[in-house]
């Protein structure tokens, strides 16, 4: 008996020093000598390795020398549910309770056969029954919170999750557990928190770490993590939380089909899963269908009123899709902005800070885009511009993986700070310690933004300006920054902030040092028009496919290219090709595109003639890089800031009245009359980028200064205790 102590004690050395092998060899030899622990171990660490029939004849040789042993049974019952044989997993645990009838961990064991079987409300009973016996079991703690998430009752779920972390500060599974709560109800990045603290806990936690990839990981990690789920699923069942994990991770991969189906199990099972309506809403907006995303989104917000992100992405897709026009739109953001407003208290005034209108000014910058992006491209020149003698420029990046901003940008601040995590009072108090005279928001109701610390005004100043195509609804962000064609005085848009205005253009273009030279027009050596679309498929409404369709069959042989990052994914191919094919469009004619690296995309547009514009939510950044690659680019100039971008730079290179136009009819007339006169196309490609190049758009320089100069006069008219007026400055 001693010497087979001394063995186990050998054997679990070896084991802390990653010598599982040689334990191996310890044990079978201790094995032969009809050693039953031997044989147990051998068993655990063969089912580590993933040898399923291998642990299940060592347990049987273990149970045969002591059959009333109940953790042989249970470890057996283990094996093979590992080895997807659950009704012989139940028997086994069903024998083992026979032999131990109170005993807490076979109960649990039990709950956790039953979980994998998806019978939730069983398995809550054995949960509830081991913790009867066994108040304070970590497994079966653990494992009642999964299950009153299958139920759907989310919030007793959270509660047991964030009671058993506070119990258990030192288990990395306490944490990864309070993580998949608050990831599954829609609160992902609280959940990111607590895959951090496990892993902090545990660095080689796998299943934290693949969580942990869902939200954040490359798609290498997500390759992994897909794989990984989808063993998980095999060997515990598809739970709510698994499917909805893998749901997310098909996603975040670009495999929008495959995620759909997904969320619609999950739904089928809880109709109100705030994960899945979240994640399906995502996927069907990301492939195009923006209509059908927009009532999953309003459901989330009715189900969970704190869900401030989804309000936001109501009034995003509200710019693509309603029908409530121009003012209803408007009242929607003011309805937003005033839940949010309304419940909190009155801002903290700035009695302390100095009102000299002539001093320097502390310049802050909020964004979740400060990375290869159109705000961070856009921003780029005018930082490395600005007058550092007048203006100091702070950054606050909400960017998940911080590595991802651009250098130029860190480079050029004077102060950044990584915020994704801090929360709003946190963040409020940043701001005001570093006592930022006037605070520009760049995300507007984009993803990441922190609109809600911009409600409890941290800054005497504050603006919106290049993230956003629309007022924010806040009446605590003073001004809007526009630009006389992008906004029109007198036009009738409405704002809840002041609309102020640049002389030309409120944005400033920064093309990448890789954009290749403009190549000729293809249709001199194709012989046929080729027209295309780089825009985002949400912005291919109905109305936009079926002016395109009238373009192509009014033109035979020409062809249209649309590329979307989307359009990876079959399942959306197929669905875009069908609504072309609907409106008579063979697929022969359509070049679907998938997303590629930004220089490779540039370097398409030499493929390209006509760019055609997204209505009423045109193209921004994408117009400009088409007007840069030499593409002329046929818009539809609306009466929203949304639907006049493309106007505006247009305007700017003196093309407005020729490729802009007042209705559907007239931009398809025109689309044709220009595709007919390839000698024009020649000459607008030969053109276009010196015309950029003159124009206000590339002037980064005298784009600072006049910037600049819009901020001195809001901080001027601050110190007199005043706001500007909707007046357009002169350059």
């Amino acid at each position: 008996m001693l010497l087979q102590k001394l063995n186990r004690w050998v054997v679990r050395w070896l084991e802390r020093q990653g010598l599982g092998g040689v334990a191996d060899t310890l044990d079978q030899h201790a094995a032969a000598s009809g050693d039953g622990e031997a044989l147990h171990d051998l068993a655990r660490r063969a089912l580590g390795r993933g040898e399923t029939l291998a642990a299940i004849a060592h347990l049987g040789q273990a149970i045969a020398l002591a059959p009333e042993d109940a953790s042989l049974l249970c470890s057996l019952g283990a094996a093979y549910r590992q080895d997807n044989r659950f009704e012989a997993a139940r028997l086994a645990y069903l024998q083992a309770l026979s032999l131990k009838p109170g005993d807490a961990k076979v109960l649990c064991n039990l709950g956790e056969w039953c979980i994998a079987q998806n019978q939730s409300a069983e398995a809550l009973d054995w949960f509830e029954r081991a913790l009867s016996s066994s108040p304070r079991l970590f497994e079966a703690r653990l494992n009642k919170t999964a299950a009153l998430f299958e139920l759907a009752r989310y919030e007793e779920a959270r509660l047991l999750a964030e009671q058993l972390a506070l119990d258990e500060p030192l288990r990395a599974e306490a944490f990864l557990n309070l993580g998949n709560v608050l990831v599954h109800t829609g609160k992902s990045k609280r959940g990111i928190l607590q895959y951090k603290k496990a892993l902090e806990l545990q660095p080689g936690y796998a299943e934290a770490h693949f969580n942990l990839a869902t939200l954040l990981g490359s798609r290498a990690d997500l390759a992994q993590t897909i794989g990984y789920l989808e063993q998980r699923i095999k060997e515990q069942g598809d739970s709510v939380q698994n499917l909805g994990l893998l749901a997310a991770a098909e996603q975040a991969a670009g495999h929008l089909g495959k995620s759909e189906a997904l969320c619609r199990r999950i739904l089928a099972r809880q109709p109100d899963n705030l994960t899945a309506l979240i994640t399906l809403g995502s996927c069907l907006d990301g492939g195009g269908d923006a209509a059908a995303a927009l009532p999953l989104y309003e459901r989330v917000l009715a189900l969970d009123p704190s869900q401030w992100a989804m309000g936001s992405n109501v009034l995003f897709e509200l710019n693509n899709v309603s029908t409530l026009g121009r003012d209803g739109v408007f009242e929607r953001h003011c309805a937003w902005g005033r839940q949010v407003e309304g419940m909190l208290p009155p801002p903290a005034l700035f009695e302390g800070r100095g009102r000299d209108p002539a001093r320097k000014l502390r310049i802050g910058y909020v964004s979740g885009d400060f990375c290869a992006h159109p705000v961070g491209f856009l921003l780029r020149d005018i930082l490395r511009h600005r007058d550092a003698k007048e203006f100091s420029v702070h950054c606050y990046s909400m960017l998940i993986r911080p590595e991802e901003a651009l250098p130029e940008l860190r480079e050029a601040a004077d102060s950044w700070d990584d915020i994704f995590f801090l929360d709003d009072s946190e963040l409020d108090a940043l701001i005001r310690k570093a006592e930022i005279d006037i605070l520009v928001d760049l995300s507007g109701h984009t993803a990441f933004h922190r609109l809600a610390v911009f409600a409890r005004k941290p800054a005497p100043v504050q603006a919106e300006w290049i993230g956003y195509f629309h007022s924010t609804g806040l009446r605590s962000i003073d001004y809007f920054i526009t630009d006389p064609a992008t906004t029109p005085q007198g036009s009738g848009q409405r704002f809840s902030e002041t609309p102020v205005y640049l002389p030309h253009t409120r944005f400033c273009y920064s093309p990448p040092d890789y954009a290749p030279a403009v190549a000729a027009s293809p249709v001199q050596t194709q012989g046929a028009i080729t027209f295309g679309s780089f825009n985002r498929l949400p912005k291919v409404t109905d109305a936009v496919l079926a002016a395109w369709c009238q373009i192509l069959l009014a033109l035979p042989q020409s062809r249209l290219v649309v590329k979307s990052g989307a359009l990876s994914d079959e399942q959306v191919r197929t669905r875009l090709l069908a609504r072309f094919a609907q409106q008579g469009i063979a697929k022969d004619r359509l070049y679907v595109r998938e997303g590629s690296s930004h220089q490779e995309m540039l370097a398409e547009y030499g493929e390209i003639d006509i760019a055609l514009d997204t209505f009423p939510f045109n193209g921004g950044m994408t117009t400009l890089e088409a007007l840069w690659m030499g593409v002329p680019v046929v818009t539809i100039a609306g009466d929203t800031v949304v639907s006049r971008q493309t106007l505006s730079a247009l305007a700017n290179i003196g093309l407005a009245e020729t490729l802009a136009f007042a209705n559907v009819e007239a931009y398809v007339a025109g689309a044709i009359a220009l595709a007919q006169d390839t000698e024009r196309l020649a000459d607008l490609r030969s053109q276009m980028r010196a015309r950029m190049q003159a124009s206000p758009l590339r002037q980064s320089e005298t784009f600072s200064r006049d910037l600049e100069a819009l901020y001195r006069r809001m901080w001027q008219a601050w110190c007199r205790g005043e706001k500007l007026e909707c007046i357009a400055l002169k350059s």
